[in-house]
This record gives C-alpha cells, sequence and structure tokens, in this order.
C-alpha cells in the first residue's frame, strides 16, 4: 500500500523518538511529545540547518484502543557558508495515525508532503494513504517538479 515515502516517514518518526530521548530537546504538553529542531552542521564551505518540530503522541483508551500518531513539520535549508547564499530550501510535513485494539490493525494513515525550492524552480511531492483493518480506502501519490 505505501510506496518510498513509508521509508522517509519511518525514518522521520524514528529521528524524532530518537530526538525524544534527549530531554535537552523534549518537552511535554497535553500527553504528546514535542521535540523542536533548531541545529545546523557545517559540511566544508555549506552549511546545512533543520528547523521545525516533531510531535508524538500515545493514548490507551478504556476500551482497549491503542492510538498513535506522529506529526512533523520542518524546513531543511542548504546555505553557502562564504556569504549565506541559499543553494536549496525542503519543507516537510508528515503525519501518521494508526490504531489497534487486542493486537489487530483497525486503521492507519500516513500523509506526507514535501516542498523543494532551488535557484531555478519549485518543485513538491506528496502521499496520502488509509485503510481500516484490511482494506484500502486510499492511496495517492502525486509529483510535480518543471
Amino acid at each position: 500500500m505505501f510506496t518510498k515515502r513509508t521509508t522517509l516517514i519511518g525514518a522521520a518518526l524514528a529521528l524524532g523518538a530518537a530526538a525524544l530521548a534527549a530531554p535537552a530537546q523534549a518537552a511535554s504538553g497535553n500527553g504528546a511529545d514535542v521535540t523542536k529542531f533548531n541545529e545546523c552542521s557545517v559540511y566544508g564551505s555549506y552549511q546545512d540547518c533543520r528547523t521545525g518540530t516533531a510531535v508524538n503522541h500515545h493514548v490507551s483508551t478504556p476500551s482497549g484502543v491503542q492510538s498513535t500518531s506522529s506529526s512533523s513539520n520542518y524546513t531543511d535549508t542548504l546555505t553557502v557558508t562564504d556569504g549565506g547564499t541559499v543553494l536549496n530550501t525542503i519543507q516537510t510535513q508528515t503525519h501518521s495515525h494508526m490504531l489497534v485494539r487486542d493486537g489487530q490493525l483497525l486503521e492507519v494513515g500516513q500523509h506526507y508532503r514535501e516542498q523543494t525550492t532551488d535557484a531555478t524552480r519549485q518543485c513538491w511531492e506528496r502521499e496520502d494513504s488509509h485503510q481500516t483493518g484490511t482494506k484500502v480506502q486510499y492511496d495517492r501519490d502525486a509529483h510535480y517538479c518543471p
């Protein structure tokens, strides 16, 4: 059901979970674990920065349903360190949710959006998928890059 973006969403969720393990970066509010990104790395004459947030939330209901959801919204920016010229900006938004009861999958959905901007063009990619039990309601993937 899920395309190549499943791996990226999984990696983003794992990144969010790993970041949550670092108490200096994580904060809690309303039952959710929130991670804020504001970090840069320098590679030779280039600097790569990530800013944004990731939110993970898990709830157990009295009826035995386990609800897990994760969302992220962040921007990666690649700049030249000498002069600060922006070479590339990637804005990424993800959301996934899952409902499970007694080890049985009730519902799962993933939504992914990425917009890439460089000096010559702007591209975007989007994936949306949803299933209940074993029935797929939709699985859409779109890409546009002029």
